[in-house]
């Protein structure tokens, strides 16, 4: 950087430029070899699974679902976006070959080989090379000419050549779409989330044209923007079928507007009891501040207390007497883990499921000990692929790949053990090993839920 000091701003600047073009034709020759070191690598998994030409579709299926777990784990992102590398991989190597090469050599960005792939997918074959040659050549001519070829101008035109060419009328083809629609929430920071819905795209263009309108007969008085009148109205019709303003048709309701919401407290007691303001966890979100927390918790029908010994933190042991957990087992257990506990997997627990780590068959206990959450994909990556996992000490989880590969995973609410003499006073009752913690009976009132809480929650001394 000494020697930048020599040169003009303009020469400094026209320095720093090229040596980021530079960088960037590297990074894409780094992803075009990314690609076919992970085809080669999954091509290796495979024989490292057992896969022969014999094998049967379920055992490929696997044995590709263990690799993107492994590949998923080894590069630290989520298994989605293992998955779609691995797919994008398995034709950058086969089919569109050409499409990598141009990656290679820098006349495709990362973002333009995805959209290629993105258009030519589900194509009869000469199409398909038909629409990537379309690409191809437009970026190949903007290189050589100087000129910027952008992902939008590459797409127009291999959409035009697509619909041109395509055997398939298009009517055919959003049927086949129209399956896929879907809703999507993902979390965004300070207690915000994105909402999206993929759907017909005249229904998408109305929806948005009648809350345009909607939100553009401001109140007097209404210091919301367009944007924002908007998004609230949007939230009040999908959650109650009513607008704000409309008080005949919102009486009744809960505090979210129809939808009555499940509160599992754990820690944060003291703040439903306004006694404290530590931050409250919403599942499938995460964090969110004392007075939401509050206002949902007001409009719950019951809360569901996770009870643990006072001294020792242990939950409720069936050992071998029953195979199926206990609700407050079950509740325990879903509570403690959060979410999947194999790695990188974010799928909440009340989706997956619980499974005996050492398996009841091979006597195993059904006791918080030995149960973990595992979606349906990783429980069965755990019992019929080469995954192995073992249990060490305060709930962690030790996985092992199929090439080797050790990964640890901690449950989202550990509730470590809590001994005489670390903030409470020594048990003054029989030992812990005669004691037997069961859910009490339900309350009459949620008002005595509420007392029954603030007695338990009584501070202690120091």
């Amino acid at each position: 950087m000494a020697a930048l000091l020599d040169l003009s701003p303009q020469a400094a600047l026209e320095f720093e430029l090229t040596a980021i073009a530079t960088f960037d034709r590297m990074m894409r020759q780094l992803h075009a070899e990314q690609y076919r070191r992970i085809q080669r690598a999954r091509e290796l998994a495979a024989v490292v699974e057992g896969v022969t030409e014999s094998s049967t579709v379920g055992e490929r299926d696997l044995a590709t679902r263990s690799f993107v777990a492994e590949l998923a784990t080894t590069v630290g992102v989520h298994e989605a976006s293992a998955s779609r590398l691995v797919a994008e991989a398995e034709r950058l190597t086969g089919p569109r070959s050409a499409t990598l090469a141009a990656l290679e050599v820098g006349e495709l960005a990362l973002t333009q080989v995805r959209s290629v792939l993105e258009l030519t997918s589900g194509l009869p074959a000469e199409v398909a090379d038909a629409v990537e040659g379309v690409a191809c050549e437009a970026a190949s001519a903007a290189a050589s000419s100087g000129t910027v070829a952008t992902n939008s101008e590459l797409r127009r035109r291999m959409r035009r050549a697509r619909e041109r060419m395509h055997p398939e009328p298009l009517a055919d083809r959003r049927a086949r779409a129209v399956a896929e629609r879907r809703v999507c929430v993902e979390p965004a920071p300070d207690g915000m989330a994105w909402l999206s819905l993929f759907l017909e795209a005249e229904r998408a263009i109305a929806i948005d044209h009648r809350l345009d309108v909607l939100a553009a007969r401001a109140a007097s008085g209404d210091p919301r923007t367009p944007a924002q009148r908007a998004a609230d109205l949007a939230g009040d019709l999908l959650l109650g079928g009513v607008l704000a303003d409309d008080d005949r048709t919102r009486s009744g309701m809960a505090g979210t507007g129809a939808v009555a919401p499940r509160i599992n407290v754990t820690v944060p007691v003291l703040t439903l009891l306004g006694l404290d303001d530590e931050p409250a966890e919403l599942e499938g979100y995460g964090p969110i501040d004392a007075d939401t927390a509050r206002r949902l918790a007001a409009h719950a029908p019951s809360l569901r207390r996770i009870l643990v010994h006072p001294e020792t933190g242990a939950v409720r042991n069936y050992g071998r007497e029953v195979y199926r957990a206990s609700a407050d087992l079950d509740g325990y257990v879903r509570v403690r883990d959060g979410q999947c506990r194999f790695p990188g997997c974010s799928r909440r627990a009340e989706r997956a499921d619980l499974d005996h780590t050492t398996a009841w068959a091979h006597g195993g206990e059904t006791c918080a000990a030995n149960l973990a959450v595992l979606c349906r994909h990783h429980h069965r990556l755990k019992h019929e692929a080469g995954w192995r996992v073992a249990l060490e000490e305060n709930g962690i989880m030790r996985w092992t790949s199929p090439a080797g590969h050790v990964l640890r995973t901690l449950p989202e609410r550990p509730f470590m053990p809590v001994g005489a003499g670390d903030g409470v006073d020594p048990p003054t009752g029989p030992p812990a090993d005669q004691l037997e913690v069961v859910p009490p009976d339900p309350l009459a009132s949620f008002d005595d839920e509420w007392q029954s809480l603030l007695e338990q929650s009584a501070p202690v001394p120091f």
